[in-house]
């Protein structure tokens, strides 16, 4: 049993709750206080000792401060404490209702989600089913460890097969003691088959060809033009040594005839041209039979350049490399003699000063296109070097041409095979070799024993899924007719029906419908459609607690170590019907006799008034939970009578008949919410204002406190209510001045603003 909360340091609002004197919790311990005081943080400090992990309250550590949490709680068999972000000691025999009950067994939000309906069924089946499912949860990790396990050995393993060999096939082969023999008379066949493939498909060997003769540049060298006078000839050579021109002379005199406009001269601007004998010997001489004659030594050039210039030059060191290299594949297959050329860089050599000579001569012929080049030393000498580069490539050539034949005559003869069967023979006998090498044995072996290990695994876990099945079977239908029960003791207008389980993700999940006039409604999800019957659209706030604390109570029944049990109360009722505000304190008194220690916790002071009547009066206490922003949450003794006492307490009920169906004088109405405020307050804050302050001296108190006054939060609400009711409350006028007419709709607005202020709004 909780005697005391000796300290609570550094967590939400508790800074420091120690406070003197320090109230005692007894069996029947009742604790009011606001929303925002506390009571969440209260209840997460008893989850947390309950199962041990302080994660949640490092997680509420309090915002400012740098100082960890430090919780001091003692209860009848010990002190247990927080310190250094751990618990000296967890007490199990805790049982919570809260909202953290209700988000994590029964709906999170509006909706019920996987996690939801799996935490559920663990409160539904009991320790028995717990531990089976735990036991089958375990089992479906180690399955799924296995399987992770099982699979990197199958990936190890079949790393050894043969391509395209399934695993199983693999491991199934035999040994044969003979196995060397038959892999050494496939293999000459595989070699023979496989070379057959190649000698099909390889190519033969290319003949060295120099393109490129004399034959067609003796006569363009020697070339001049017909049908021009000698006169204009002897004209243009006498012209060229009188100025110095002749080397390039000619070409710039033919370039210049071109830019002659209107019989001037394009350098000095004279007139009358053409009646000049010289010009006239130009312009015959650099006609279009020129012009051709350039484009014919042009053409010479390129080809000089292509057929024996830099790159025909690399190109016969690709061909004679390349040959060279098909002769070392053919060797083995064909009688062929040596195949070379013979000084290969003297003859590159000649043919580099063929190019040359022969491009000198093209240049001379290009600049003097007129002049004939009929004998000379250089063409002589090209002549010469091109005839012995043609004859090295003859003698090249004429051995190539028989290797040729040699090749034609082999692939001709090589006879067709199936290469891809005897492929696949040896592969087999090579992969029943491999098969016995102790790496792939133990590879082999590893990844069988780990499927036997995981088939074991899955036996087991059938055997536990089956028992939990049976099991769930027993419980689950005495269970769902015992929410039934409560929750028709509560007056719901529902049901739970077709309880069942399931196993989304391999986890043991519960299953249940709602049934609603008659009609089953599944639970859906957050992505059921909202035109479609769900929890979320069919069930109130008001019911789906009411189904919470239906699960929880019929789950308490069920303990077998109730009796030693701690079970906590956090605001199990909200401000709705008087039928189920009385059933919920029964079944809170029904819980006490049967548990070692309630504790309720509640921001609904009459609520908590109606629990402490049926307590006995030996055995019980109250505790509030005070807040000032300067020293935070504080717990001290709470006089409940007091706080619940007069008209106060039948008057909220009056604000809470109004707001529910409109009972009521409306003048009366009015004049009751400055009660209900005036008497929460003073009760609500007993260390802030007096017994006898009414509400025009309590707003004048947290004005003058500001932002540190603990219920500075509240003032905005409170003033504009004191505005609104001034007018009603001091009795009439003199003077016969009617008070103020009455809005139906703003009244209850303002009842509303009330009874959210005094946290007695219905949720």
């Amino acid at each position: 049993m909780l005697q005391r909360v000796i300290s609570i340091r550094n967590v939400g609002r508790f800074r420091n709750s120690v406070a003197a004197p320090n109230p005692t919790f007894t069996k029947h311990t009742l604790l009011f206080g606001a929303n925002s005081y506390g009571k969440t943080t209260l209840c997460a400090v008893l989850r947390s000792v309950q199962s041990g992990d302080a994660t949640p309250i490092l997680g509420r550590q309090t915002l400012g401060t740098q100082v960890a949490p430090d919780i001091h709680l003692l209860f009848a068999d010990g002190n247990r404490r927080l310190q250094n972000g751990a618990w000296s000691a967890p007490l199990p025999q805790i049982s919570i209702f809260d909202g953290v009950f209700i988000a994590e067994n029964v709906h999170s939000g509006d909706v019920v989600d996987v996690p939801n309906r799996r935490n559920l069924f663990r409160v539904i089946v009991g320790r028995a089913g717990v531990a089976l499912a735990e036991d089958e949860q375990r089992l479906a990790e180690e399955s799924r460890g296995k399987q992770t396990d099982l699979t990197a050995a199958e990936r190890t393993a079949q790393a050894f097969a043969p391509p395209g060999m399934r695993l199983a096939d693999f491991i199934a082969l035999p040994a044969d003691p003979d196995i060397e023999s038959k892999i050494a008379a496939q293999l000459p066949l595989i070699e023979a088959l496989r070379q057959a493939d190649a000698i099909r498909t390889r190519p033969e060997l290319t003949p060295l060809a120099i393109p490129m003769t004399t034959d067609e540049l003796e006569p363009l060298l020697a070339k001049s033009l017909d049908g021009v006078g000698a006169d204009a000839q002897t004209r243009l050579v006498t012209h060229l040594e009188r100025h110095h021109m002749r080397e390039g002379g000619e070409q710039w005199i033919a370039r210049g005839v071109n830019f002659i406009v209107e019989d001037e001269c394009p350098f000095c601007g004279r007139d009358g041209l053409d009646g000049l004998p010289l010009v006239q010997a130009f312009r015959a001489l650099f006609s279009d039979l020129y012009r051709g004659l350039q484009s014919d030594i042009n053409q010479a050039r390129q080809a000089v350049d292509s057929g024996i210039g830099e790159r025909m030059q690399g190109a016969v060191r690709t061909l004679l490399a390349t040959n060279t290299a098909a002769v070392e594949f053919w060797c083995r297959f064909c009688q062929i003699d040596t195949i070379a050329f013979p000084a290969l860089d003297h003859a590159l050599a000649e043919l580099r000063r063929t190019h040359e000579l022969l491009s000198e001569l093209l240049q001379r012929k290009a600049q003097a296109p007129l002049e004939p080049i009929v004998h000379g030393t250089d063409l002589e000498e090209a002549k010469r070097l091109l005839g012995a580069v043609q004859a090295a490539v003859d003698a090249y050539n004429r051995p190539v041409a028989a290797a040729n034949a040699e090749i034609a005559a082999r692939k001709q003869g090589t006879a067709a095979g199936d290469l891809t069967a005897a492929q696949s023979v040896l592969a087999r006998l090579q992969a029943v070799k491999h098969r016995r090498d102790p790496a792939v044995v133990q590879a082999c072996d590893a990844y069988q024993r780990l499927g036997r290990e995981k088939r074991d695994i899955e036996r087991q876990k059938a055997d536990v899924r089956q028992r939990l099945e049976t099991h769930t079977l027993q419980i689950m239908p005495p269970y769902e007719n015992r929410i039934n029960e409560l929750l028709d003791l509560f007056n719901a207008d529902f049901t739970i029906a077709r309880t069942g389980l399931s196993y989304p993700g391999g986890i043991a999940t519960s299953s249940y419908q709602l049934l609603i006039n008659g009609m089953h409604v599944d639970l859906g999800n957050a992505n059921t459609p909202p035109n479609s019957p769900s929890f979320k659209n069919t069930l109130s706030s008001g019911d789906r607690v009411t189904l919470a604390l239906a699960f929880f109570l019929a789950q308490l029944e069920r303990e077998p170590d109730l009796g030693d049990r701690i079970v906590v109360f956090d605001d199990p009722f909200s401000s709705q019907d008087a039928f189920r505000r009385r059933q919920t304190i029964y079944e809170i008194m029904r819980v006490a006799n049967a548990c070692r220690q309630v504790v309720v916790l509640s921001h609904d002071a009459l609520f908590l008034k109606q629990l402490w009547e049926k307590c006995p009066p030996n055995d019980r206490s109250a505790i509030q939970i005070i807040y000032h922003p300067a020293t935070g949450s504080k717990l001290s003794a709470f006089d409940l009578d007091d706080a619940c006492r007069g008209r106060a307490a039948a008057e909220l009920d009056d604000l809470l008949a109004f707001r529910a169906n409109g009972a009521g004088n409306p003048r009366e109405i009015i004049k009751k919410l400055r009660v209900v405020l005036e008497t929460h307050f003073r009760f609500a804050y007993p260390g802030a204002f007096l017994a006898d302050d009414n509400l025009g001296e309590i707003l004048r108190k947290i004005r003058v406190g500001g932002d540190q006054h603990p219920a500075h939060d509240s003032y905005q609400s409170l003033e504009r209510i004191n505005d609104y009711t001034a007018d009603y409350h001091h009795g009439e006028d003199p003077r016969g001045a009617a008070e103020p007419p009455l809005d139906q709709t703003e009244l209850l607005g303002f009842v509303n603003m009330t009874l959210k202020v005094v946290n007695a709004l219905p949720t």
